[in-house]
């Protein structure tokens, strides 16, 4: 997987080269091939030639944004020939106010200028390679070998009673495939054509963390919750971000708010979208399926998605709302239990949600899925308009939290807040309000004295918002 793509970076000498070798350093640690030019001259044909063949042979382009690539003539070559060559390019902004050159103007860029956040950018930087990978169009099933044909994403059901196995697709999964191509190729999907590449399915990160564990979504009816309606025999997941269910339970809310679904900390699970919509166990709804209580799976269906109002994400009016609602909450659904052999990114809403998951599960667990995780926030897959913990510095003498600012005061009421400071189960420090306001102002915690490793939770109404660890020896990447 990742070890088999190359990369190419490309930099401006005066200004570039530290950072450039020290990605080269962590991109090859953790398994990628890269290649980057350390001469400090160009030496002629013989040079330029080693540029070209290193571009021709690369999967992505790395571009550091200095003042000085913005200059070079060599740097420019670099990245037009990336982009003619159809390679995936990946701009870094290193110094804030450096310009971004024209032909890179259309893509999101990664920014690396404040260099006290290298981790978690450079954790970004790895999903967007991945990116790379998960958003290239596939091939039809014409093409395909018989040993990728038989592989499947999904996992047998232990409690089947006999065998359940899944080497199959669907018998017009070829067919599929080319309408999905062709739905990618809309012209009024603008910014949101990469919606097209997943299907995408959120819920609490309590229950990430299990299936991250389990290797296995369960259905509400397998995973033993109050049985509401048929559907809850179904893995549901949607086309879309930013859905209307995520809109009525995300974020931490005033208790006479909280509904049934309530997701204090809702995180995205992003599945191939070929990959399930052509599994033979997979059918697909037009709207929310508590409204059009019906399912399809063949292909004239699927052509008949309105998928313009589906994908839709922009102002309506009054007498298009109730159909344009309904059909934001599209789905496609598989029975009982689905595995996580499709899924392409863990998605989280800050960095302090990132170390929160990464604190619900082992060591090994993590391991296998950091790479697929992400807080990354110019994709918008989240509303954002409740309270949430954004971040979290600790050091030896204060831990200061940030909220994400919620949209309206009477959403910010007074909450009971706690904080917890542990190590090695014994709590060192305590902290808690009734009655706590969130105004938009960072909380301070100063300890009552200094503390060198300490874990600590902070808590909403009884409700994880935070937990995370303070390692002052520790340099993790």
């Amino acid at each position: 997987m990742a070890n088999m793509t190359k990369i190419f970076i490309s930099y401006g000498r005066k200004d570039g080269r530290d950072l450039a070798v020290r990605l080269r350093d962590d991109l090859q640690g953790v398994g990628f091939s890269v290649w980057l030019d350390l001469e400090e001259i160009p030496g002629g044909a013989t040079w330029s030639v080693n540029i070209e063949e290193a571009i021709e042979h690369c999967d992505v382009t790395i571009a550091l944004m200095t003042h000085a690539s913005y200059s070079s003539q060599w740097c420019r070559a670099e990245q037009l020939r990336s982009l003619r060559k159809g390679k995936r390019v990946i701009p870094l902004l290193v110094q804030a106010d450096a310009e971004i050159p024209l032909i890179l103007e259309h893509l999101n860029y990664l920014d690396f200028s404040d260099l006290t956040k290298y981790p978690a950018m450079f954790r970004d930087l790895l999903s967007d390679i991945s990116a790379g990978q998960a958003f290239r169009s596939r091939v039809t099933t014409d093409t395909l070998s018989p040993e990728i044909e038989a592989t499947s994403p999904f996992k047998p059901s232990p409690s089947s009673s006999g065998t359940r196995t899944y080497t199959e697709e669907k018998r017009t999964a070829s067919a599929f495939r080319r309408e999905i191509d062709k739905l990618r190729n809309e012209d009024w999907l603008g910014a949101r054509y990469w919606w097209t590449y997943f299907l995408f399915y959120f819920t609490d990160i309590h229950n990430v963390a299990h299936m991250l564990e389990h290797e296995e979504i369960l259905s509400p009816h397998e995973a033993g919750e109050d049985f509401y309606s048929r559907w809850d025999k179904y893995v549901r997941l949607y086309f879309r971000p930013r859905t209307p269910g995520l809109f009525r339970c995300e974020g931490f809310r005033p208790t006479e708010k909280q509904g049934r679904e309530y997701c204090p900390i809702p995180v995205y699970l992003l599945f191939d979208f070929e990959a399930v919509i052509c599994h033979p166990d997979s059918r697909f709804s037009e709207g929310n399926l508590a409204q059009t209580k019906k399912t399809y799976a063949s292909l004239q269906y699927f052509r008949d998605l309105p998928f313009e109002m589906i994908y839709h994400d922009s102002w309506f009016l009054p007498d298009e709302r109730e159909e344009i609602m309904r059909s934001r909450d599209a789905q496609v659904i598989i029975p009982d239990r689905m595995g996580l052999e499709s899924l392409q990114f863990i998605w989280v809403r800050s960095n302090a949600e990132y170390e929160t998951l990464q604190s619900l599960v082992s060591g090994d667990v993590w391991r296998k899925w950091r790479d697929k995780i992400t807080a990354r926030r110019d994709f918008q897959l989240f509303n954002q308009k409740w309270v949430y913990v954004e971040d979290v510095q600790m050091t030896e003498q204060e831990i200061r939290f940030r909220f994400n600012p919620c949209e309206k005061k009477v959403d910010c009421a007074p909450f009971h807040v706690q904080a917890v400071v542990t190590h090695e189960d014994n709590v060192l420090f305590q902290w808690e309000n009734d009655a706590y306001e969130f105004d938009g102002k960072d909380l301070v915690l100063r300890l009552p004295e200094a503390i060198r490793d300490y874990d600590v939770q902070f808590l909403i109404d009884g409700e994880l918002a935070f937990s995370g660890d303070y390692q002052p020896e520790l340099i993790l990447i």
